[in-house]
This record gives structure tokens, sequence and C-alpha cells, in this order.
């Protein structure tokens, strides 16, 4: 029976995972900066329910276009997630924070996907919909991205915690890694400011509350990604030199 370290499947599975990442950015971009007005917010939370189904109406079918991109991209968390899970767990004597890391990761996705359904329904029928429930499906959209801060931020310290807490030369990850986490875990805090605001820095359109979580996530992914191929390079070398006679 092969190992991980010598097993080439495990580190293809572990390629595409780290590759699913890049795409997850690459969909976000395509869907929810060019099309679908999430990023730059296309909509202002301060605006009345009339300008909402103005800006929906003019800008339905990019909105529904975009929105299926994001489905897309949100999608890829759980890919992603997975393959930090597996690298997590080749680190581990007995599965505990590799699962937790899954869990999260699921809980993720299925919230991402559910930003993309509500930013879709508020573009599926807007000539048929009460204008505050337009307004209810953008909201919603925002807050189950930006409110979520547990689920995402705890994601990011059970990350963290395995690699600060493993014996030094067993991380499954190098400690900077770790470091990054916590940081993106804090970032994602200006996100849970939106229940109080409606206008300004801190609402869903407003930079602190907004762009610093948004950027902070992608570019977490995008370090995530990075790091996972770092560690299939490893594991590669790893196995020739173990493989090589003395």
């Amino acid at each position: 029976m092969k190992t991980i370290d010598d097993d080439p499947m495990f580190r293809k599975s572990m390629v595409f995972c780290a590759m699913t990442g890049f795409a997850c950015i690459v969909f976000f971009i395509i869907g929810g900066v060019i099309l679908g007005g999430m990023l730059p917010p296309l909509f202002n939370s301060a605006e009345t329910s009339a300008e909402f189904v103005s800006k929906v109406s003019a800008d339905a079918f990019a909105i529904r276009l975009g929105s299926a991109f994001m489905v897309l991209s949100f999608a890829l968390f759980g890919t992603l997630g997975a393959g930090i899970a597996a690298q997590t767990r080749r680190a581990e004597v007995n599965p505990m924070f590799s699962i937790v890391q899954a869990v999260f990761a699921a809980a993720a996705m299925t919230i991402g996907v559910l930003v993309a359904f509500a930013w879709g329904l508020a573009a599926f029928r807007p000539e048929l919909y009460e204008p505050s429930i337009i307004v209810t499906w953008i909201d919603f959209a925002y807050f189950l991205a930006l409110f979520s801060v547990p689920l995402f931020g705890g994601w990011c310290v059970v990350i963290a915690l395995p690699i600060l807490w493993a014996d030094e030369g067993s991380e499954p990850f190098p400690r900077w890694v770790a470091y990054v986490n916590l940081w993106a875990a804090l970032l994602y805090v200006p996100g849970m400011l939106i229940i109080f605001f409606k206008d300004g820095p801190f609402s869903w359109h407003g930079i602190v509350a907004l762009w610093i979580p948004y950027l902070a996530y992608f570019a977490w992914i995008a370090v995530m990604s990075v790091s996972l191929l770092s560690a299939v390079k490893q594991s590669k070398v790893e196995a020739v030199e173990t493989a090589a006679p003395a």
C-alpha cells in the first residue's frame, strides 16, 4: 500500500484543490466585480427602495449572469478547504483539526452559495417584486457575506492552531501561514459592524466593513492556494529523498 508521500494521486488531487482556489478568485472577479456589481458595490445601503429597483432593472441580465459565476466561485470554497484539511491531516496522529476544518469549509461553501442565490434572486423578476423585497435580497446577500465573521474567522483560527501547536519540523504549513490566518480572521471583524450602520464606512457598502474583509478573504485564498502547492512540492521532494538509495 502506498503512503501519502509516495502517492502521485494524492499529490495530483492536492494540486487540483490548490488550483480551484485560483479559479475561485477568477470566477468572482468575473461574476462579482465585472458583471454582478457586488464589488465595487452597485448599490448603497442608504438608498431608497426605488433606487434599488431602478439599478436592478437596468442591469438585470448582468446581475443574473454574475450570480452564476459567483455560484461557481463560492462552490470552490469546498475544494480548497478539503485540500487544506487533507494537508493538516498529514501532521495529525488523530484527526481533530482536519475534521473541524472540513466542517468550516462546508459551512463557508454553503454561505457563499447562498450569497450568490440571493444576488441572483434580486434580479430574477424585479418587475413583479415589491421594492422592499429587492432591498431585502441585497441586504441578505451582504449580511451572509460580511456578518458571518465567526464562520470565516473561525475557519482561519482552526487552520492556524495546528500549525502553531505542532512540534517544530512537523507543521502542516510553515508558521508564517498561521500568522496570515490570524491576521485574516482579525480583518474580517469589521464586517460585523454592518448591523449598526446603513451609511458610511461601516455600512455594507463602506470601505471598512466591505472592502477590508473582502480583499482580506480573497488574498487569504491566494495565500492558501500557494501554500498548498508548496506543500505538494515539498512532499514530492521528500518522497524522492526517501526512495533514493543511501
